[in-house]
């Protein structure tokens, strides 16, 4: 059967230099990998949906029947791929338990292109539950904590759902990929920090299978091959010290990891942010205390003051302090190191050389003139005058 619209899919693939990939589910039914692994790139398999756990997945009634031999399949011939849950959440109890069952089914496979949540409502289950729609994004963040642990993790929803309900930045912090669904059929993903994009629920295989068609970027298909080479499957989850080498080995593609004790030149108020800011004297140091590989900032330092990259990082050393006065007080005046919004992580407008605390809730503190609110400010970016 020749597919004219698949073909000129893959034409425009080739051009734009994407990885194509197809999403399958048990309603695809037995299926040809053979002609997969000469077609496509990868594959996204769902492997259930809901909470359901069971220590049988014979017996789990929201696992996905075809899941297991879909991996099988794809093990057997090196076809990279992925798993995708599709969530049914209602609460963060919910959510943490999806996040459960995804990681039953990650523990006992190799998915190098990641575990994703779908996030949409297309058998109406949340509007029939009286389930916000905007509740997703804390939903989603509630399910990617849960799996920190895991390098390549993402979140699938709808173009226009993404702009209606959901923080498509606060995802990406969270360590997201972004998988949307825009059916433009035009070949390119249409926002830069997307990762990969579902062009059309309408393409054929050969023999007539109807299937979700992908395209992937090219530099984060290579970002997730490189940073699961190892299989983790092989870890010893009862040797701490093992587990330190495995987490270093998730990012070692690149240059610095956590613990990286490191100098830098230029900083940045959020992972995905294009703005690079000058750091106060004195603030140019800091501990790297969390990696998202795939970023454009991908190291936080000091669980706060920003973001940094390779090319504005000058040096490492084993050890350091990273300087800030953490001690704050409500009373205290104090002055501005770093001018980013506690709550949006975008910068503010610094008017005065000096500021007073009015309240502080951990790394939170809220500074302005006497009662007079500027902004929410992490503790790490202020010092006492």
């Amino acid at each position: 059967m020749v597919n004219t619209m698949s073909a000129i899919f893959m034409q425009k693939v080739r051009n734009k230099t994407m990885k194509r990939g197809i999403d399958i589910s048990r309603h695809q039914g037995e299926l040809d990998f053979d002609y997969i692994k000469e077609n496509f790139d990868f594959v996204i398999i769902r492997c259930a949906y809901g909470s359901d756990l069971s220590e049988d997945d014979s017996e789990c009634r929201q696992c996905d029947s075809m899941a297991q031999t879909y991996i099988d399949e794809c093990e057997k011939r090196g076809i990279p791929y992925g798993l995708y849950i599709y969530q049914y959440a209602g609460n963060n109890d919910e959510s943490l338990s999806e996040a459960a069952h995804i990681r039953e089914w990650y523990n006992k496979c190799n998915p190098t292109m990641g575990l994703y949540l779908d996030i949409e409502d297309a058998d109406g289950y949340k509007a029939e539950h009286d389930i916000d729609y905007h509740d997703t994004q804390e939903f989603a963040l509630t399910w990617l904590d849960a799996l920190s642990d895991v390098t390549a993790k993402g979140i699938y929803a709808s173009h226009s759902w993404l702009n209606d309900y959901m923080n498509v930045d606060e995802l990406i912090e969270h360590g997201a990929l972004i998988w949307e669904a825009h059916w433009n059929d035009d070949g390119e993903i249409c926002e830069d920090k997307f990762a990969m994009s579902q062009e059309s629920s309408d393409y054929y295989l050969a023999d007539g299978t109807r299937v979700d068609y992908n395209i992937m970027r090219d530099e984060v298909y290579d970002m997730l091959t490189r940073a699961n080479e190892y299989d983790h499957r092989s870890d010893n989850v009862e040797d701490n010290d093992n587990a330190n080498e495995d987490t270093n080995t998730d990012t070692e593609q690149l240059q610095y990891q956590i613990g990286d004790y490191v100098e830098y030149n230029a900083i940045y108020a959020s992972s995905t942010s294009e703005a690079a800011l000058t750091p106060s004297s004195g603030f140019t140091c800091g501990t790297i205390t969390r990696v998202i590989p795939w970023a454009s900032n991908p190291y936080l330092i000091d669980d706060g003051t920003g973001w940094v990259n390779d090319r504005c990082i000058v040096s490492k050393s084993s050890s350091g302090n990273s300087g800030a006065d953490n001690d704050i007080k409500v009373g205290d005046k104090v002055r501005v190191l770093l001018n980013v919004n506690y709550d949006t992580d975008q910068a503010f407008v610094l008017y005065y050389d000096e500021y007073d605390v009015i309240q502080v809730n951990g790394n939170r503190a809220v500074i302005g003139i006497g009662n007079i609110v500027t902004s929410a400010i992490d503790v790490h970016n202020i010092e006492r005058i």
